[in-house]
């Protein structure tokens, strides 16, 4: 059975995204699996002063065991409500670095989708400076959902897939158009070019809309904007279009993260509130 990973820090984000995730794998007919990165430092003997930590793995480890026990406790009376397929809770912690952790329990067979907990303020804002979610997502085998503290994807009906015709763009529709089905939502692939710029690449975005084209039109539409600040101009329009999940490929999620530089786009994000997908490119 495929399971949705749900990354812990036990924050009311992250209880707030576990929420969300098993209402997803509800609907999606899969299992949750609560997990805890424990990283902590080894015990080390000062001869002058003494001991100068005194925490252990085996005490971390079992205050982890402990807390995911409780959480997953919490959420169990929700599946009794839930009409349809009613997810198994299961939990695991793991220990060392985060990214390393994260690169080989997302590259599990059962796990099909990660999600975890954004910090209050933009989750794009979060998304492009945060250490421990860059760690996340530069490790990522599966795709991540990033869920800010205030979003509710109860209702998903429009989700805004920013490409920029890779061809890795075209391997995350189609992982998007099997989520369509069964979340029943609608794709918008928008392509943002700045003002008076000339367009580039014109036998890439052919392909693409040619791509496009073929899938079914009930469901994906494509739109070219424009605007001077890609990451802005991305929730702006997010926010005009009634979209509440906006989805790219980590390669382009790359770039953007190199464009993150201008005060005006961070004040803007500051009040937005946006869940964001990020979905590898292998």
């Amino acid at each position: 059975m495929k399971k949705l990973l749900l990354l812990s820090d036990f924050t009311a984000n992250s209880d707030h995204a576990a929420t969300i995730a098993l209402r997803l794998c509800e609907k999606l007919k899969s299992d949750l699996l609560l997990y805890h990165s424990v990283q902590y430092v080894p015990f080390v003997t000062d001869y002058t002063y003494g001991s100068v930590i005194t925490e252990t793995a085996d005490t971390l480890f079992k205050e982890s065991k402990e807390r995911l026990n409780k959480e997953a406790e919490s959420l169990q009376p929700l599946t009794i409500h839930m009409p349809g397929y009613h997810p198994q809770i299961t939990s695991e912690s793991g220990a060392g670095n985060l990214g390393a952790n994260i690169k080989v329990i997302s590259g599990r067979d059962d796990i099909s989708l990660i999600v975890m907990g954004g910090r209050t303020g933009s989750t794009l804002d979060h998304l492009l400076t945060g250490s421990e979610t860059a760690a996340v997502i530069n490790n990522i085998r599966k795709p991540v959902l990033v869920i800010p503290e205030k979003a509710d994807l109860q209702e998903l009906n429009k989700v805004i897939f920013a490409t920029d015709f890779s061809t890795a763009d075209i391997q995350a529709i189609d992982f998007l158009m099997d989520m369509a089905h069964l979340l029943d939502f609608q794709i918008e692939a928008v392509h943002i070019i700045k003002h008076g710029a000339n367009a580039i690449g014109i036998e890439k975005e052919v392909a693409f809309r040619k791509y496009l084209s073929n899938l079914d039109q009930q469901i994906i539409s494509y739109k070219l904007i424009s605007g001077d600040h890609i990451v802005p101009r991305l929730q702006d329009y997010c926010k005009e279009t009634g979209a509440n999940l906006l989805v790219m490929t980590h390669g382009h999620y790359n770039v953007i993260s190199r464009l993150f530089t201008h005060s005006d786009t961070k004040e803007v994000l500051a009040h937005q509130q946006v869940a964001v997908m990020i979905i590898p490119e292998d």
